[in-house]
């Protein structure tokens, strides 16, 4: 009997001195992931200080941008009471996309917003009645425009037409 209580306390002592040896293991390996942390770490702070200079850069060539682009005339400054007739009687901000045929020189440095106020323009001469509230808002302020109809493709020029379109795959870029 005393053999066997010698034997079940040599197995505990192998058993516990297993674990203890198991637990150093698991000590290290977290030691190991530590590190691989800290590698990670300084990795990122890396790319996070590139990322910021990124930043900057893309900053100074947009504000390049807007100091270069301060000529393309905003919708919103365009005085609303002094429209421009310099084409034989046509009014509007924009008469000459009605009387003459534009070219991708023209509306090269030209904004995305004056783009669809130029196009607009060409079917509220016509007395288009805009579905979309911002345009309505934005011709009824003329005076001279003079809403009548739902469909004026029929009362478009060929000049209208082609410089429609053109207009259109400025604003599409």
């Amino acid at each position: 009997m005393r053999q066997f209580y010698a034997l079940c306390c040599i197995c505990l002592l192998s058993i516990s001195a297993c674990r203890e040896a198991k637990t150093g293991n698991e000590e290290s390996i977290d030691l190991q992931q530590y590190e691989s942390t800290l590698d990670r770490s300084e990795e990122l702070s890396d790319k996070e200080q590139e990322l910021r200079q990124l930043e900057l850069d893309l900053q100074q060539k947009e504000e390049e941008l807007a100091r270069k682009n301060t000529s393309v005339p905003d919708p919103d400054i365009i005085q609303q009471d002094q429209p421009r007739t310099t084409y034989s009687g046509v009014q509007g901000d924009y008469p000459e996309a009605s009387k003459q045929l534009l070219t991708a020189n023209d509306l090269r440095y030209t904004s995305k917003e004056v783009l669809i106020i130029m196009r607009n323009e060409i079917f509220a001469r016509h007395g288009y009645i805009f579905k979309r509230d911002d345009l309505y808002n934005h011709f009824a302020k003329k005076p001279w425009y003079n809403p009548q109809h739902e469909d004026v493709s029929h009362l478009l020029t060929h000049i209208e037409k082609e410089n429609i379109r053109l207009i259109k795959a400025f604003e599409d870029l």
